[in-house]
């Protein structure tokens, strides 16, 4: 795996096809495109996701991009693939379907063997490309969160305004063989500007998700511990305070135990992310995945297929909850014109992941 290899798999893993870490050097171009995966398979019970894109090469075409022709080093999604997860015990299959460019999704999966061992399968016009089987692991944690409002550094800032959100974790009930990290999406109501109209109509509602803190990789190796059932605190994620806490903000917090492959996986990937570029720092170097190519020995495969027990915990913020100062933007004005509102004032599609309704479980709590 080559330089370039490392950018576009940290690019992606992080946050689900969204590169927020940038890791300058040089490019090395190869001569064709490699697949990156990033994808986890979970026994809670919903949607599973998958996705797919490929890095640059001597080859890569330029893309039309508003009237222009441009040419780019990201890595960009794939979508003209057949995924499909397989247990290898049973033969069982579930295919996973296109969705959004480059986003595979699974939904109605249900595991129940423990016997299990799940493998997922990529075909691409007749190559195929497998990830090593998988079992589910059988032992996890509990979580307790809390969040808190605080003034701390965030990158130039001394001084900026977040929202902290921590995890009391209670350990399995067992010394060692277990590997903990945590995940964290986010989930709140943006308040659309209500014009007067002659039938007193509302917008509709808006849920916008996202990811307040992509570039953190939370873990616990089990080994280093000798405190079954005991307890340990950490920060799970951060992010400065804006106009989306002006109402109702989730922190969706999964905490999953997965196999020691994947935990070392994770930690060289969160080594390459902070790393500094201090000569004390561990170098930029090939991270081994668990996918490879079936009819190609020499192809390089990038990325991960993680397979991992869940458990999932939620906590809200109000405005109530806030002890800054947030400017209502989006509040209705009558002397201001309805185009010099944000656009995100007056559509909910206006973000990039929204719907126009509320989760089945955004009262529950």
């Amino acid at each position: 795996m080559n330089r370039l290899g490392i950018f576009g798999l940290v690019c992606v893993v992080l946050a689900f096809n969204s590169c927020v870490e940038k890791i300058a050097f040089e490019l090395d171009k190869p001569d064709r495109e490699r697949l990156i995966v990033s994808g986890l398979l979970t026994d809670l019970r919903e949607t599973q996701f998958v996705y797919l894109s490929v890095t640059t090469s001597n080859a890569r075409e330029p893309i039309l991009d508003g009237g222009n022709y441009t040419l780019d080093d990201m890595p960009r999604p794939f979508s003209g693939a057949w995924v499909k997860l397989i247990d290898v015990t049973s033969g069982k299959s579930w295919d996973y379907y296109l969705t959004k460019d480059g986003q595979y999704e699974l939904t109605g999966f249900v595991h129940e063997s423990p016997e299990a061992r799940y493998s997922l399968e990529i075909t691409v016009s007749g190559a195929v490309y497998r990830s090593e089987p998988q079992a589910i692991p059988e032992v996890i944690g509990s979580d307790e969160l809390s969040f808190s409002f605080e003034r701390a550094r965030l990158d130039d800032n001394p001084d900026a305004a977040l929202v902290v959100i921590r995890t009391e974790t209670t350990l399995p009930e067992q010394v060692g063989d277990y590997y903990l990290r945590w995940m964290v999406d986010e989930a709140y109501f943006w308040d659309l500007t209500f014009f007067p109209n002659p039938f007193n109509t509302p917008p509709p509602p808006c849920v916008v998700f996202g990811f307040p803190e992509p570039e953190r990789i939370t873990l616990l190796n089990g080994e280093l511990l000798n405190a079954p059932g005991g307890k340990t605190t950490q920060i799970v994620a951060q992010k400065l305070v804006d106009q989306s806490f002006l109402s109702r903000h989730y922190f969706n917090v999964r905490q999953l135990s997965i196999s020691k492959d994947a935990y070392e996986y994770w930690r060289r990937v969160r080594e390459i992310v902070n790393n500094t570029g201090s000569v004390f720092d561990t170098p930029l170097a090939p991270i081994k995945g668990n996918l490879y190519s079936v009819y190609d020995d020499e192809e390089v495969v990038l990325g991960y297929f993680e397979v991992a027990k869940g458990k999932r915990e939620r906590i809200f913020t109000t405005f109530a909850d806030v002890p800054f100062f947030l400017e209502k933007i989006c509040e209705y004005q009558p002397n201001k014109s309805r185009d010099e509102y944000d656009p995100t004032c007056l559509s909910c599609g206006a973000f990039p992941n929204s719907i126009t309704y509320f989760p089945d479980w955004w009262f529950d709590d």
